[in-house]
């Protein structure tokens, strides 16, 4: 899990990918994410809670294309120390293929998709803004108002794999994409609520997304039949 895991797994497929002399490769991380709704905080009520109105959004079990993975301060970049000197890299990600999924998504009716910025956190709790954690060392009010900057930056949803994923497929030439399904919007709650049943169907979304991408590319039709 996490900006670690993804980069072993990274190295070993790319050195595969070298080795067996693979040209024209494309790599596409799906996944699962916390999803941002637009909210604006009208009050603070005697519970401590803010009360918000709900604005155009993404919901959960939607699903988002990523054109930029951003840090935690909202910047397209990776930040990795390499023998002891910081190394900055570009997080920027193939916006033609991120146009050819969305194209894709569009012969799938029954959940939306679209392309968004996706921040990447080395951490599940704090660096994500969670309340639930061990610890917690910033208030709820401090919380909404970090989410909002992040949806004002363009931030659709949250997840910790994607901007070392970016930076290294771009650094090795390869084209990239990343689709996850946002599980919840992180604006109403820091805990996942759905039922084991809905959570199912909504984590099969990216793969259906997927595997529509796969067959327009092999010219097959939707039920995999040949259209030549």
């Amino acid at each position: 899990m996490g900006i670690p895991s993804i980069s072993i797994m990274l190295h070993e497929l790319i050195k595969l990918l070298h080795h067996a002399k693979c040209r024209d490769v494309t790599i596409i991380r799906i996944g699962t994410s916390g999803g941002l709704v637009w909210q604006q905080v009208t009050g603070v009520p005697s519970s401590g809670l803010a009360s918000v109105s709900l604005c155009p959004g993404i919901e959960a079990g939607s699903v988002v294309i990523t054109d930029t993975a951003v840090d935690s301060s909202f910047q397209p970049r990776f930040e990795q120390v390499v023998l002891g000197e910081v190394v900055v890299r570009s997080t920027e990600l193939d916006k033609d293929l991120a146009e050819e999924l969305l194209a894709c998504s569009r012969e799938i009716a029954d959940f939306p998709t679209l392309i968004g910025h996706t921040m990447c956190t080395y951490d599940f709790y704090e660096g994500q803004g969670r309340l639930d954690g061990a610890l917690c060392s910033f208030s709820s009010e401090k919380k909404l108002e970090y989410l909002r900057r992040a949806y004002d930056a363009g931030v659709r949803n949250i997840e910790m794999e994607s901007t070392a994923f970016a930076a290294l497929c771009g650094l090795c030439g390869l084209k990239a994409a990343v689709v996850c399904v946002a599980l919840l919007d992180r604006l109403e709650g820091d805990q996942i609520r759905a039922s084991h049943e809905v959570l199912w169907e909504y984590q099969q979304r990216p793969q259906r997304l997927i595997a529509a991408f796969i067959r327009q590319r092999l010219g097959l039709g939707p039920a995999g039949r040949s259209q030549h």
